[in-house]
């Protein structure tokens, strides 16, 4: 099992190094705000809560199930981060400049990469049409911290696998819970 994950380690940095080359201003300029915290969640947020809006819901219920899964993947990524204990990229090794100031919490998952990919589910599964956009928001969130050397590749992969499942979790949870509530009115 270890050959496995050395393995993976030393793709990993090779990976991250090889982004490190790949550095160009406007682009850098695109990641640091793609990676602000407010595009991560409040982004998202938003864009389910107009979605409620337009639909003249009396209850924003995608609104709110975007926060219930944006907050849920932050609180569950900020757990893992203290399990794993992983040093940030520019902590882990000194040839890795951070373009932002480095975060003082371990790197593995990305919590960026979990928020804005739960974010990016639940709006997927309210607005269809919706989908593959909010997922690019989503990819550009994660590839930001990737580019901007806050963290390794895999700590972006794992937390949009992490935020895909409580995205598409707390979706799924309150289209059950909003047909009982309907069917009891009924």
């Amino acid at each position: 099992m270890s050959a496995i994950l050395e393995h993976f380690a030393h793709w990993d940095e090779a990976a991250l190094e090889a982004s490190q080359d790949l550095r160009w201003g406007p682009l850098t300029a695109l990641f640091v705000i793609a990676s602000a915290w407010w595009v991560k969640g409040l982004v998202f947020v938003g864009v389910g809560a107009l979605g409620d809006a337009q639909a003249r819901r009396r209850f924003p219920e995608s609104g709110v199930c975007t926060a219930t899964a944006a907050a849920l993947a932050s609180i569950l990524a900020a757990l893992l981060k203290e399990v794993f204990d992983r040093l940030r990229p520019a902590l882990a090794d000194p040839g890795i400049s951070a373009l932002v100031p480095t975060p003082d919490s371990p790197s593995f998952p990305s919590g960026h990469a979990a928020t804005a990919f739960a974010g990016a589910a639940v709006v997927g599964v309210f607005y269809p049409r919706l989908r593959w956009p909010a997922y690019g928001l989503a990819a550009l969130v994660a590839l930001s911290r990737v580019y901007l050397g806050v963290h390794f590749w895999l700590d972006i992969v794992a937390g949009a696998a992490l935020g895909l499942a409580i995205g598409l979790g707390a979706a799924w949870a309150s289209r059950r819970i909003v047909c009982r509530l309907r069917a009891r009115t009924s």
